[in-house]
């Protein structure tokens, strides 16, 4: 028997979810409408499938992923939401999570989801998919931090010039990143000095010569 956690602080579309997973014989579901409860449960149950919405009082989807893979590490964990996923993609993965499933998907969608992360494999929305572009030499270029250390960068600096060098807004950056708009302004500030420009359009293109002279 396949045991599933459902957590959506809206009552009737937990319930929903759980009534429409149990038409399978081998899924046994709990609904847990906060996320506090769902971490108190984990104390005396286990489960093989967690199933998030994102945006929850208390702790949303990306936070609980993150605490609960602390406690279960092994289990998969699917985050089944109507939001924008593309933002937090990065937070998410790093959390723990494996496989996001929209509101508006079918049954057969999220049944599929739920058998394919047991497999060990993801599942997500082909349009996410297209968005997560493969990083071209500049960015590899940040994913080797030690060759710009000459530069004093911090880690979380790194971090927000390889979403600037992704062309995001200050806007973009802080949602990723669940970070404020005036930290991404002060980071940039220290960004721009520490590589002596005084641009968004110069710095990119100071990576980008970097780039060139390491290929």
């Amino acid at each position: 028997m396949i045991k599933i956690l459902v957590v959506d602080d809206h009552n009737l579309v937990g319930e929903g979810t759980k009534l429409l997973l149990e038409q399978e014989k081998d899924f046994n579901v709990t609904f847990i409408n906060s996320s506090k409860k769902a971490l108190e449960i984990l104390l005396t149950h286990t489960f093989d499938v967690f199933i998030f919405d994102l945006n929850m009082p208390e702790l949303n989807g990306q936070e609980l992923a993150k605490e609960v893979s602390k406690i279960s590490p092994t289990s998969s964990i699917i985050i089944y939401t109507g939001y924008d996923i593309e933002p937090h993609f990065n937070m998410l993965v790093s959390s723990g999570v494996s496989s996001f499933v929209d509101k508006v998907a079918s049954k057969e969608t999220l049944i599929a989801a739920i058998r394919t992360s047991l497999e060990g494999n993801s599942m997500m929305p082909i349009n996410l998919l297209q968005q997560l572009k493969i990083p071209d030499n500049s960015l590899n270029i940040l994913e080797g931090y030690h060759l710009l250390k000459k530069y004093n960068l911090s880690k979380n600096e790194v971090e927000t010039l390889k979403l600037v060098m992704a062309e995001k807004t200050n806007k973009e950056i802080a949602a990723e990143l669940f970070i404020s708009l005036r930290t991404v302004e002060y980071r940039l500030t220290n960004i721009f000095k520490k590589l002596n420009v005084n641009s968004r359009i110069k710095a990119i293109k100071k990576i980008e010569e970097i780039a060139k002279l390491t290929k």
